[in-house]
C-alpha cells in the first residue's frame, strides 16, 4: 500500500511526476482517464477509498482551451470541476490532503503588474472558470489542500509550446510569432518539484503560484528555443493568429509567497536550456 495517488498518470505533469518519484524511490498509485475516469464519482470513490493514500496529487485536467470553448465544453467543465470535486470528496473521506494545479487563466491578464495570490480574479474563457470553479470546489470541502497555480508549461511529455517551435523550424525559413502577450514559462520539472516540496515539507495549506523566475513574451520565448536554429524568428500582433478562447494579454504571477516556502525557483531561460539538453 502507497501513500500518495497520482491523477493524470500519463499527461505532461503526471508523467514527470511519476518520473520525479521514480527517481528518489518513492513507491505511488497513478492512474490515467482510463484507470479512474474522475468524471465518475462512484470510481473515484471505490479507487481512493481501497487505496486509503496520505497525499493525492491531482494531475488531471482537461487543457485544450481553444476546444473548450465549444466542442468539449461540457467535457472541460466535466473534467475540471466536477472531476476536481469528486477527488476532493473523496480525499475528504479518508483524510489525505489534495494538491490541485490551477492556472494563470483565472486572471483576465489586464493587469500590468505582477498578479499576487489573492489578487482577484476573473477568467475570460471556459477554461480558465472552469479551472477556477474547481479551485473553489477544492476550497469549499478541504482543508488540508495545496491550489498550485502554474502557466506556459513545458517538459519531456506530451504536446507543448517548446516542441511546437522545434517541430515548425523543421519546416520553415522564418516564423512569426505573438510578441504582445507575456507571461511566465515553467518547466513540468521545476513544478513537480515543488509539489512535492511543500507536502514533503509541511508547508501551510492553501493558494500557491509557481513558475519559472522570469517573464517574456511568446515571442522572446520562441527567440530563446530557437537561438540555436537556423530559423527566423520575427514578432507579430496576436489579432495575426485568431483564436476562439480569449488569451490574457499579462498574466504574470508573483512567485512571492512559493519563494518564502524556501523552495529555490530556477529562471525560465535556465529551466529550458536544462530541458533542452534531455531531448
Amino acid at each position: 500500500m502507497t501513500k500518495i495517488l497520482i491523477t493524470g498518470a500519463n499527461g505532461q505533469l503526471g508523467s514527470e511526476l511519476r518520473n520525479l518519484l521514480d527517481e528518489r524511490g518513492i513507491e505511488y498509485d497513478a492512474f490515467d482517464s482510463k484507470q479512474m475516469d474522475i468524471t465518475n464519482k462512484k470510481i473515484v470513490d471505490e479507487k481512493i477509498n481501497a487505496l486509503n493514500p496520505v497525499v493525492i496529487y491531482h494531475c488531471a485536467a482537461y487543457t485544450a482551451v481553444d476546444n473548450a470553448e465549444d466542442v468539449a465544453k461540457e467535457l472541460n467543465w466535466q473534467v475540471n470541476e466536477v472531476g476536481t470535486r469528486n477527488v476532493a470528496e473523496a480525499a475528504k473521506k479518508v483524510g489525505a490532503k489534495m494538491v490541485y494545479i490551477s492556472t494563470d487563466y483565472v486572471f483576465d491578464g489586464t493587469n500590468e503588474g505582477e498578479y499576487k495570490v489573492d489578487a482577484p480574479v476573473n477568467p475570460k474563457n471556459e477554461y480558465g472558470k472552469a479551472k477556477l470553479a474547481g479551485e473553489e470546489a477544492v476550497k469549499s470541502i478541504l482543508d488540508d489542500y495545496y491550489i498550485i497555480r502554474t502557466s506556459w508549461v513545458f517538459g519531456k511529455y506530451g504536446k507543448n509550446f517548446v516542441y511546437t517551435m522545434l517541430r515548425l523550424a523543421k519546416d520553415h525559413d522564418r516564423l512569426t510569432v505573438v510578441n504582445d502577450q507575456f507571461g511566465r514559462p515553467t518547466w513540468t520539472r521545476t513544478l513537480a518539484e515543488f509539489m512535492t516540496y511543500l507536502v514533503d515539507n509541511n508547508q501551510p495549506f492553501g493558494t500557491y503560484q509557481l513558475s519559472n523566475e522570469g517573464s517574456c513574451s511568446w515571442y522572446e520565448f520562441a527567440s530563446e528555443i530557437l537561438k540555436d536554429q537556423d530559423v527566423e524568428v520575427a514578432p507579430v500582433d496576436s489579432s495575426a493568429y485568431p483564436a476562439k478562447a480569449y488569451r490574457p494579454r499579462h498574466s504574470v504571477m508573483s512567485l512571492k509567497k512559493a519563494e518564502s516556502t524556501g523552495f529555490e525557483i530556477m529562471d525560465w531561460q535556465s529551466a529550458l536550456q536544462q530541458f533542452l539538453k534531455l531531448i
